[in-house]
């Protein structure tokens, strides 16, 4: 009887094999596609982080040419007050002059 019994728990055990296989099969497909899923989620991942990466040293350069374009202007807009101030002065001499010829013309 005790080999009658352990002969039909082999028998029992040998039909949950299959079962078990397919399940671990099925399991292990899943899996597979998960993988798939998380390789193709981080490819999309890298190349998001590359073009942020593209983007971030586009918009440095163009801060830079920002930067550079407002020395310029500041330079020029020195230029103009150096030229105004220059304008006031000779403006101011013309009008020591205008006033010296007219007391000499007055006086002739």
């Amino acid at each position: 009887s005790g080999v009658r019994d352990g002969a039909d728990t082999i028998y029992t055990g040998a039909g949950e094999i299959p079962a078990g296989r397919n399940d671990l099969s099925s399991r292990t497909g899943q899996q597979a596609a998960s993988l798939e899923e998380t390789a193709a989620s981080m490819e999309q991942l890298t190349a998001t982080v590359k073009q942020n990466a593209d983007n971030a040293r586009q918009a440095s350069r163009l801060a830079l040419d920002a930067s550079t374009t407002a020395k310029k202007g500041g330079n020029v807009v020195e230029g103009v007050v150096r030229t105004m101030d220059e304008i006031a002065t000779s403006s101011s001499k013309i009008a020591q002059i205008t006033s010296v010829i007219d007391g000499i013309a007055f006086q002739t």
